[in-house]
């Protein structure tokens, strides 16, 4: 692949291009047009969280995440999306990882007041898309990027990225990342890209290549940034993986499929990495869907170096989602993660009910870490609006400590 700089002063003609482009058109009456004629948009979540770890005083947090959006009609092709965030705590008996209440369990979530997404999109080749600027870049299922939609405060990235699909059955997307807005609200310089390949022939089959290159550019420790256990430097988590994904959904009767996927990747050092660096991942799933009832198993191995002194890390991903609610494992232990779990969801009118029990062990030895069992049910009442209550509940055997947390919440979009 090329080199860093080289690709980076490539995207930065690039987006410089794009918003000459976009100056050429916009002139006083067209952009008026297509601000008055756009979109607005407003989310309201608020969530009452409760987290109980062993050691720490129990946490409770009441807070309200409210988003306002503006997207502009397309001209020419080209559009701008603009979005602002608050996130204010009612309740504040938590430790937010900013606030310095170290004495209570964690809940990440911190009061805050910024620009969550602000991009300009040219979309005027039927199939493609171009953005520069802050945006959500969630990949797949965000098992590695995503922007991590449950907290209060999102991922998000300022980035280059293109998204495309060159013949019928082909998509690419690409991407270059010079900053990550994490979900402590805290800017990491990054130099970083991401590449995927998708082939999708059918439903039976979708098959995957990809490539993400982490590299972390901050000059000290950053709140939230990624993490891996390895001491050293900023840059010593600094990674890349390289992986394959097959998955697809295939009809067994006229009701009943069953949905499989079969991943695979390996991570090494990249831009100044830890030369510990050196792990494979593999997830195999497979289940058995009706249209109102399912139950799916899991196999996840995030796999450990040979010496045992580094784990897979999946620095971008929306971690909440992998590996139990309780957060217990957002960054893999040293001697890497195998997970085996099963998921049973079902729908009854209008009410989801999800639950997911985990068994957790070392990738390298024998230690059992320990079990979870993680609840939901949501509710949705129009197209407006949701509610739902979620309970997670960690258990240790050799890893962590007991930890037990609750949330509800109430979602609201107009």
């Amino acid at each position: 692949m090329p080199s860093l700089k080289k690709t980076a002063a490539h995207l930065a003609v690039m987006n410089a291009l794009l918003v000459t482009l976009a100056g050429s058109w916009a002139n006083a009456d067209t952009l008026s047009d297509s601000i008055t004629q756009g979109q607005v948009h407003l989310d309201f979540r608020p969530r009452y969280e409760f987290m109980s770890q062993d050691g720490k005083k129990e946490a409770n947090a009441f807070t309200v995440q409210t988003l306002l959006g503006l997207n502009s009609k397309p001209i020419a092709g080209f559009s701008a999306d603009l979005q602002f965030i608050n996130v204010a705590g009612i309740i504040n008996q938590y430790n937010s990882l900013r606030n310095g209440k170290t004495a209570y369990s964690v809940i990440p979530d911190p009061d805050e007041s910024n620009v969550n997404q602000a991009y300009l999109q040219f979309a005027g080749i039927p199939g493609w898309k171009l953005r520069a600027g802050r945006q959500e870049i969630n990949l797949d299922d965000e098992r590695f990027v995503g922007a991590v939609g449950f907290r209060q405060t999102p991922q998000t990235f300022d980035s280059v990225s293109i998204s495309g699909k060159p013949l019928k059955d082909l998509s690419i997307y690409g991407a270059y990342i010079w900053r990550i807005k994490n979900i402590l609200n805290e800017n990491v310089p990054s130099q970083t890209i991401l590449s995927e390949i998708n082939w999708s022939p059918s439903s039976f089959i979708h098959a995957q290549g990809f490539g993400y290159w982490y590299g972390n550019q901050a000059h000290s420790a950053i709140p939230g940034a990624a993490a891996c256990f390895l001491s050293g430097n900023a840059q010593v988590c600094n990674s890349q993986t390289l992986g394959l994904r097959v998955g697809g959904v295939i009809p067994l009767t006229h009701t009943l499929k069953l949905p499989y996927d079969l991943s695979y990747a390996r991570q090494l050092p990249y831009d100044g990495g830890s030369a510990a660096i050196n792990a494979s991942y593999y997830h195999l799933s497979a289940g058995l869907a009706l249209p109102s009832v399912a139950l799916h198993a899991n196999y996840m191995v995030m796999g450990a170096n040979p010496q045992g002194s580094y784990g897979f890390q999946t620095p971008l991903a929306t971690k909440h989602a992998f590996n139990g609610w309780a957060e217990v494992f957002l960054t893999t232990p040293p001697k890497g993660l195998r997970s085996l779990y099963v998921t049973a969801t079902g729908k009854i009118m209008k009410t989801q009910l999800m639950a997911t029990y985990y068994d957790f062990q070392a990738d390298h030895g024998a230690a059992h870490y320990g079990n979870e069992l993680d609840l939901s049910v949501t509710h949705g009442f129009s197209r407006h609006w949701s509610a739902g209550v979620q309970y997670a509940d960690y258990r240790r055997s050799s890893y962590g400590v007991n930890t037990e947390g609750a949330w509800v919440f109430v979602d609201a979009k107009f």
